[in-house]
C-alpha cells in the first residue's frame, strides 16, 4: 500500500488521495491485479485506479477516517482484471507532524486470498461432514426404532408374563439410547447433548410406559441445565432407565398409597450428582445390589464403574440412589 497525503480544503476534509511513495510489492500487485502503472501522484479514489462506485465510495470513507487521525485494520475484496476475487487485510494508520496533525497516511496490504479460499474449503468440508454426522445419528435412532417395533410385534405372540416383561425392559433399554441419537441430530454441537431435555423426556417415556397402575405416581423432577458428552450420557441415561424401571415395577405394592419418584441433577463444580430416590417399600434386606442376580441392579453398577462414578444407595425411606461423576471426563479414543 501507498503513502497518501491529505490536500486540505476550507472545509478541512480531503479533496485528493495521492500516493507519495510506495515499495516494489506495491508496484507489482498494482499492475498484475489491476493493470495500473503506480507512480508518485497518482489519485487512488478517481480515475484509473477506481474499480466500481460503491468500492470507491468505501475507500473514500476509510481514508476520511484515517487523515482525521482514526487507524483501522480491515478485510476488502474485490474482483481484479482476470474476473478473479481478491481478498486483502488492510491496515491504516495516520503519520502526525510535531503538531499532531496528521500529514500522510501509512498503508498496509496483505493478499490474503489463498488464506480466505482455504479456509472457505475447510467450512464447506466441515458443513458436509455435520450433515453427514446428523444423518448417521438419525439412521442409528431410527435402526433403534425399528428394533423396538419388533420386540413390540414379538410381545403380541408371547403369552408369558416373564417373558413380556423381559421384551419391555429390552425395549425401554433401546429407547433410551435412540433418545440420545436423537437429541444429537437435532444439536449443532455434537461434543455435548443437552443432557437435561433427555433425563426430562426419558422419565416421561417410563412413566407412561408403566402407566398401568390403578394409582396415579408422582414424577418429581429438579433438573439442572447439563450438557455431557455421548460417552457420558448413554451410560447415565441407561442408570436413569434402569433405577426408574425397577421404581414403577417393584416399589409401589400398596395401590392405595400415592407413590412418587424424584429425580435430581445437580453440577458440583467439574462433578455431576445424580439422586433418584422412590418412597415405595425400598429393596429387600437380604438384596446386596452391588451382588444380585437382578439385570437391572448389574447394569447400574456396571455403568457407574464405566462413568468412573461413585455409586451409594439409602434404603432409610423408600429406595434413593446417589450416582456421582466428573461431567468434563473424556474417553480414550483410539
Amino acid at each position: 500500500m501507498p503513502f497518501l497525503k491529505v490536500v486540505p480544503t476550507l472545509s478541512g476534509l480531503l479533496t485528493e488521495n495521492k500516493i507519495t511513495s510506495f515499495n516494489t510489492n506495491f508496484s507489482k500487485h498494482m499492475e498484475t491485479r489491476y493493470g495500473v502503472k503506480a507512480e508518485i501522484g497518482l489519485d487512488m479514489v478517481s480515475g484509473e485506479t477506481v474499480s466500481n462506485e460503491k468500492y470507491n465510495k468505501f475507500w473514500i470513507e476509510k481514508y476520511n477516517a484515517v487523515f482525521k487521525g482514526k487507524a483501522d485494520y480491515f478485510e476488502t475484496q474485490l474482483i481484479d482484471k482476470f474476473g478473479e476475487l481478491v481478498w486483502r487485510e488492510i491496515y491504516l494508520n495516520p503519520i502526525l507532524d510535531n503538531n499532531g496533525k496528521v500529514i500522510e497516511v501509512s498503508g498496509i496490504g496483505h493478499d490474503i486470498t489463498e488464506k480466505k479460499l482455504a479456509e472457505e474449503k475447510i467450512k464447506q468440508s466441515l458443513d458436509e461432514k455435520e450433515v453427514l454426522l446428523k444423518e448417521v445419528h438419525h439412521r442409528v435412532k431410527n435402526n433403534l426404532q425399528v428394533i423396538s417395533s419388533i420386540l413390540n410385534l414379538q410381545s403380541s405372540y408371547v403369552k408369558d408374563q416373564g417373558t413380556l416383561n423381559i421384551l419391555k425392559e429390552s425395549q425401554n433399554r433401546i429407547k433410551s439410547m435412540a433418545f440420545i441419537h436423537e437429541s444429537l441430530y437435532q444439536t449443532k454441537d455434537f461434543s455435548s447433548i443437552n443432557f437435561s431435555e433427555y433425563v426430562v423426556n426419558l422419565a416421561n417415556n417410563l412413566m407412561h410406559s408403566y402407566s398401568n397402575f390403578e394409582n396415579e405416581i408422582k414424577l418429581n423432577l429438579d433438573i439442572q441445565n447439563v450438557f455431557l458428552n455421548l460417552d457420558l450420557a448413554i451410560p447415565c441415561g441407561l442408570i436413569i432407565n434402569e433405577i426408574v424401571s425397577n421404581a414403577l415395577k417393584y416399589a409401589f405394592v400398596e395401590k392405595s398409597q400415592g407413590g412418587e419418584i424424584s429425580i435430581t441433577m445437580k453440577s458440583d463444580g467439574e462433578n455431576l450428582c445424580l439422586l433418584i430416590g422412590d418412597n415405595g417399600i425400598g429393596l429387600p434386606k437380604e438384596i446386596d445390589y452391588r451382588n444380585t442376580e437382578s439385570l437391572g441392579l448389574q447394569l447400574v453398577v456396571t455403568l457407574s464403574d464405566q462413568l468412573n462414578g461413585e455409586i451409594t444407595l439409602d434404603t432409610t425411606k423408600g429406595t434413593k440412589y446417589t450416582i456421582i461423576f466428573n461431567q468434563n471426563q473424556a474417553k480414550n479414543r483410539i
